[in-house]
Parts: structure tokens; sequence; C-alpha cells
């Protein structure tokens, strides 16, 4: 009956019969103990009948009262959970008063107080927490507030008995009007019944004629359990995805278990289903996460953030898109347009940041933390991306089985349907060396895909809806064949009688398109690609190129060109997603964020980027620790409760082995890249000299080579590049060329490094190497975290044996 809300004459009515057993219960000295609505029956007729005597207790002449704490958590009055923990304390009949005011708000509101809490956290709160009132008391008349408030005096001594009640002028407006009241109730009842009846799918109950109806269950959540071990928790999760039950709660923490496969439970239908509901009163959804979030921010005028953790390929992504679609929903924006834009942000940049893996066909090759504003009221009015740890070695090389980022091919495809490969200046026979992957080893693979060339299409939808220019899209273009270009781009050795190590570009057609496309001059270019200037006392001295180290030039600027496009198209999205100042200020408003960051990753090969991946994990993973145990635990004993402490697998020491200065591994690998002579074999040593803990081992037998005992288990990672990865240099000479372009986007790409909301940086800052991004993930965004309400989400896949 929650779309309809009771008239007080029923309530009173309901009420009055439980008043009238209860002091029959009392009079014969026997305490109900679990008065709740579900042990009030409603009959067809509008009888009121209460039930389950389960855990009814007698009393005696010698034994007037009891002190076992019994009872349904939210119901329970507070003398009776106090004989929990204090074994001379008792408690008398009134302890069902109490329950019976619970009761008359549950009637009223729909939930007993604290119903969106755990029940053992509800406990906790019951006896610390002022006594609970109506959620809009100015709703109802003063007499059943008055009711409510003399069953809820806390200090039972001072509470009434029932027999009081019975005369208490709210109650009273029932006594006589039973037939009249009990038809309008018999009424109500048929009204609700006529509805429709339910017809069971594998997924929820659907009302036949009328409404969706879904409902919970003690199953939910995994704290219900009665065992709480591994194999229990396994085979309960095993039996809820088999029934296509993909969530599950664990107190405040949601699993969300990969379904691989479309669920119909995403539609306008659901998001209206988990729209300002308590979490009990549906089953568990990624719905009712952001819906949380979205409460806990109007409610308690306090940020959000929901966090979502999990292996690679486990869904975090797509979990992502779900929140900011219901988020959305919630906060209904005041106009359609801005809506429709912040929908489009996550597919945007998931094809410039998202690429095909071993594991994952569409995994996160970088960190991500959304922000969506809203105004004092709720309705969003903004939104704004940080990025982080762009794996931009994608760019050049992929490891087998793996593809380039998601762009390259749409882009390809998409402009070979539309015959404009050679406006591009791209082959339309042999597909370009960075696409050209054991995936796609003929020109077939790519354009004969209708996925990349429908994807195509959407992402210059996307473009257009969040308000890029025509002139914006086209220099993106531009760049993106430019990097393609780049990539076919070839050096051969040049054998003088001076010099043996000079290189020269065989054939210039590659550097000719790449330059045009970058509007820069092809003479130039190549220069800067097969010499370097050196500058000593005052002398510019002019050096070669070897094939390699010209090689290695390429592949920065490609790297260079596509990172920091990325960095731009997430700039460019803040600005034309930033809340109209005029309309609220942003100081006035809330945000609720979204952190989702790569999945923990051990393949075969592991190297500096999976290293990279592995510590945000570790942070994330201390985090969680933080959330689920060490808080709790500080929490207690603030309260002065005896809780005994949980042990659990702290992962502080390996985040101090790798973030603690100046000895830990970050520092060490950043103190080594300093070094020009140094080598990755020094650096592997340094590790081993300077890591002596159980955390850290080097395998015999394996030089470039050293292994970590992660939270997720053992990693052995190969050192060959972390040197030169981690430097992620790009030659002064290449950065000159590219400022004189005439494209006015590569101008402002290479004026001056980007931060990681893609706004520019002051020249004067030290340029950082890669491996302290690792260092700003966790910074920037714990800050988020610690001012905020955190909603964790924890991701994962199943693996079927």
């Amino acid at each position: 009956m929650r779309a309809q809300r009771l008239q007080e004459p029923l309530i009173a009515y309901i009420l009055y019969v439980p008043c009238w057993g209860l002091q029959h219960l009392h009079n014969n000295r026997i305490i109900h103990r679990d008065v709740k609505g579900n042990n009030i029956l409603l009959t067809t007729e509008g009888g009121v009948k209460l039930v389950d005597f389960g855990v009814s207790a007698q009393l005696t002449s010698a034994r007037l009262r009891r002190n076992t704490s019994v009872g349904t958590p939210f119901w329970m009055a507070p003398e009776v959970i106090a004989c929990e923990q204090q074994y001379d304390y008792s408690y008398d009949a009134r302890c069902d008063v109490w329950s019976l005011g619970i009761t008359a708000i549950e009637l009223a509101d729909g939930d007993p107080p604290l119903a969106e809490m755990h029940p053992v956290k509800a406990l906790f709160k019951i006896p610390r927490n002022p006594s609970p009132t109506l959620a809009q008391p100015d709703q109802w008349c003063r007499s059943f507030s008055h009711f409510i408030g003399q069953c809820l005096i806390k200090d039972f001594e001072a509470r009434p008995s029932v027999t009081h009640l019975l005369e208490h002028p709210f109650i009273k407006q029932a006594q006589g009007k039973d037939v009249a009241l009990g038809q309008q109730l018999a009424a109500l009842i048929l009204e609700q019944h006529d509805q429709g009846r339910q017809a069971r799918t594998k997924h929820e109950r659907i009302n036949t004629r009328k409404t969706l109806i879904i409902e919970s269950s003690p199953d939910d959540d995994l704290v219900n359990l009665e065992f709480l071990d591994e194999e229990t928790i396994i085979s309960h999760l095993q039996k809820r995805y088999n029934e296509l039950q993909i969530y599950t709660y664990v107190g405040d923490i949601l699993i969300a278990l990969n379904p691989f496969q479309a669920l119909s439970i995403y539609s306008p239908q659901f998001s209206k289903l988990y729209h300002g509901v308590k979490r009990v009163d549906n089953p568990p959804h990624i719905f009712a996460a952001a819906d949380a979030a979205y409460q806990g921010m109007v409610t308690f005028c306090k940020d959000q953030c929901i966090i979502i953790s999990g292996e690679s390929g486990a869904g975090k992504t797509e979990s992502a898109h779900l929140m900011v679609q219901h988020l959305t929903f919630l906060g209904k924006a005041n106009n359609r347009t801005l809506r429709e834009k912040i929908l489009q942000v996550n597919p945007l940049v998931e094809a410039f940041g998202n690429a095909c893996t071993a594991i994952n066909d569409n995994s996160s090759r970088f960190g991500k933390y959304l922000e969506m504003k809203f105004t004092p009221t709720g309705a969003v009015m903004g939104a704004k991306i940080s990025e982080y740890l762009l794996e931009k070695s994608r760019v050049i090389k992929q490891a087998t089985g793996e593809k380039n980022f998601h762009i390259f091919y749409y882009f390809y495809a998409g402009l070979y349907h539309q015959d404009k490969l050679k406006s591009y200046r791209l082959p339309d026979k042999i597909p370009p060396r960075y696409i050209d992957s054991q995936h796609c080893k003929v020109m077939q693979d790519i354009v004969t895909s209708k996925l990349y060339k429908d994807q195509f299409d959407e992402i210059r939808e996307c473009f257009r809806i969040i308000g890029f220019t025509e002139e914006e899209v086209t220099s993106v273009y531009r760049i993106l064949s430019a990097i393609l270009n780049t990539g076919n781009i070839e050096f051969a050795a040049i054998t003088s009688q001076h010099q043996t190590d000079k290189s020269e570009v065989p054939n210039s057609e590659a550097l000719e398109n790449a330059a045009s496309l970058l509007s820069i001059g092809h003479e130039e270019l190549q220069e800067a690609l097969t010499s370097h200037c050196v500058v000593t006392r005052g002398e510019t001295i002019i050096r070669t190129n070897t094939v390699d180290k010209a090689t290695d030039v390429r592949d920065a600027m490609s790297k260079a060109l596509y990172g920091r496009l990325f960095s731009w198209i997430v700039n460019r999205i803040n600005a034309l997603l930033q809340p109209d100042m005029n309309i609220c200020a942003a100081e006035s408003g809330m945000n609720v964020g979204i952190l989702d960051i790569f999945g923990f990753e051990n393949f075969k090969r592991n190297s500096f980027e999976q290293l990279c991946i592995n510590i945000a994990n570790e942070q994330i993973q201390f985090y969680f620790n933080q959330h689920v145990f060490a808080l709790e635990q500080m929490e207690y004993q603030s309260e002065g409760v005896d809780a005994s402490l949980v042990e659990y697998e702290d992962n502080r020491p390996i985040l101090d082995m790798f973030l603690q200065k100046p000895m830990g591994l970050l520092s060490l690998l950043d103190e080594e890249s300093r070094f020009p002579q140094a080598t990755d074999q020094t650096l592997v040593d340094k590790f081993e000299d300077n890591l002596r803990n159980k955390y850290f081992w080097r395998p015999k037998r394996v030089e470039l080579c050293f292994g970590i005992h992660h939270y997720a288990g053992k990693v052995l990672y190969s050192v060959n590049g972390f040197l030169e990865r981690n430097r992620d240099t790009l030659p002064a000479d290449i950065v000159v060329v590219l400022r004189t372009s005439e494209n006015k986007l590569l101008q402002q790409l290479f004026s001056s490094p980007l931060t990681k909301t893609g706004r520019r940086r002051r020249l004067h800052h030290l340029r950082p190497s890669l491996i302290t991004s690792i260092i700003s993930l966790p910074l920037s965004v714990s800050i988020s975290i610690d001012q905020t309400f955190p909603e964790p989400l924890h991701a994962a896949k199943w693996r079927r044996r």
C-alpha cells in the first residue's frame, strides 16, 4: 500500500486491535516481544489480527521482568537491545509499547526508522539516537504524533502501559466505529487485490494488469547468512548468479557479478522503482546504490562518492555507465539537452580510452573520476571528469592477442565507408602498422566490421551532442590520421665515411602525409626524427639518431600526440558541461563522484603498465579495508562498545613498500630514472638491495624480473623498458616542430603540459615522471572520498569450472 497513504482513522483502527490484544496478553503476564507490521494480519473482510507468538515470554510472580535480547531489530526497544551487553539489565511488558510506536511509524511512512541501515547497525544506533518521529510530522495530526511520542519514550519506566494508550485520543477515535472502518479497510484491500496478480519470471515479479512489482528477500544480503565461511558465500552467490540475480549486498557494499549477457532490468520502469525508496523495499540493484548516493546527497547536503572496484573484465565500466544513467534520471535537469550531453560522456571517453585485451573486449586503459554536479535541490547541472594513467604505450605496441584503442578502428572503418580515407591520407589496401595487429591481419577485418562503422557514427554523434564544433572534430580526425601515418614512417641506416650511426627515411610518403596532416613542414619533421640538438657551453651541436633512436623518437611523438589529444578532449568536455554560474554558483552545489579505475591484472607477461594498474588497485583495496573493518571498529570503540577485533589482511605494509620516501619502490624507480647511465639491470638490482621484505622477491634464473605479493596474489613483473616508460620523454626538437603547426588545436596541445582534468599546467612546473601519476590518482581522489559519504561497489566475474 505504499503508493497510497493510509488515512489516520484507518491507522487508528489497525492499531486499536493490537492494543486490545496486548492488553489481554499483559494482563496475563505475557510479553509478545515481536510487534511489527508483518505480525498484524488484515483479512479480506477488514478484520485485524495480532499474530506470531513465537518469541513471547511468560512472566511469573518470581520473575516480573526478562533479560533476553530477542525480536526484530528495527522494532526492538532500547532496553531489550541493552540486555545483549548489560547482563544485569532487564525489561517488562512496556517493550511491546515501543514496538507498537515503531509500527505506527511504519504504517504512516511505509518503513520503520533506520530501515535503510543494516539490521546490526540499526541495533547499534537505536539506543544512541533520539526517539524517532514521523518523517513528515506536519502532514499528520498532532494527536497521532503525540501517540507515537508516548510510545517511544526511551526511559521505559516513564513509558505508559497499553491500558493507558487505549485511552489516548488517537486510539479512541476508532472505538465504536470498527464496523465502518472495517468496511473501508476491506474496500481498500479489495482495490489493491484487483490491481492484478503477480506473474513470476526469472528476474522479477510482474503485475499482469498494472505496474512492475519486485520483492526483496533475506537472501539479498550475505550478512543474513547463518554461516559466513568462504564455501557458503561462494555457493550462495553461485545460486543467485545461476538465477541471473547478479546483484547482492554485503552490508552496505554492493556486489555485481558480470552476467555476460543483456538483461532487461535497466529500463525506465526500473529507474522509477529505484527512486527515493528504502534499500529494503527492492532487491539489490545498481540503481539502488546510485539512489542511495543521490538521496544521501540531498538529505544530508553532503557530497557522495561511489567507488567501483574489481578485476579486469568484471563489468566496472558498464556499472559506471549505469550509475550515470540513473543519477541523470534522478536529477532531472532543467533542460533535456544537458541530460543528453552527460549521457554521451562515457561512450566518448571510452572510445578513446578503452581497448580490447586478452581477457576483456572493452578494457579501460585509464582511470576515471566523474563528478556529477547538482543544485541544492538535487537537479543535475553539470559534470566534470578527471583522467589518470592513460596507457599511451598501447598506441605504438600491443601485446599478443590485444588491440589498439577502439577509436582507431572506428575511425578507419568509418572513413572507409564514407570513402574518405584518401582525404586523410590513409591507405585503403593495407591497414596502418599501429592497428595491423594479430586480431586484424588483413584490411577486411577492419572495414567489414559493422560494429566499427556503427561506432564511428555514434562517436561523431557524441561529439555533436556534447557540443564540439565541426572544426574541432575535424582537427581530432586529422591528429588521429597523423598518428596512424606516423606509425608507417620507417628508417634505414646510412653509412658514410665519417658517420656510421646516421638514419634516413627511405620512403617519404608516410612522412609527408603525417607532416601535412599536422600542418608542419615535412623536412623539419624528418630532421627532428633523425637528429637532435645538444647545447654545450653555448655551442649548438647537431647529432644524428641511429635507426633505433629515430624509431623511439617517432613512437614517443605518437604517444605524446595521443595522450595530449585525450587530455584535451577531457578538458573540452569539462568546459562544455560546466555548470551555468547564472543558475547556481558551483560553491553552493553538491557532487556525486564515480571512481572507475582499471581492474587488477596478472598476465603471462606483466610490465610497467601492470605495475601502475596494480598499485592503484592496492590503494583502492586499502580504502575498502578501512571502510569495512578499521573505521567500523573505531566507531564501536568511540561509543564504548566492547567489540572484538576482527582479523583481516591489512595491505598497508605493501603500500608502504611502494609509496614510502625515499626508499619505497616508486621513489627508487624515480631516482634511477634520473641517471642517464642507468639500465633496467641496475634498476632491478637496486630494488633487490633496498626492498628486503616478505612482499618483494627476486626469482632465480630470471635476470630482469621481480615479484610482488599483492592483495590479489603473486605477480611477476618484467623490468624491460621500465626506465624508458617511466621517463616518458619527448625530445625537445619534436616539441619545437609541433609548436610551429598552423593547426590551432595542435598549437594548444604543445604550448604547455595538461593537468588530469585536461587544463593546461603552468610552464614553470617540473614535468612529473609517469610513476608520480600513480600517487596523484589516490591523493586527489582520496581527498574527495574523505570529504564525502562513500558508496562502495565491487564488480566481479564468475569463472565457470
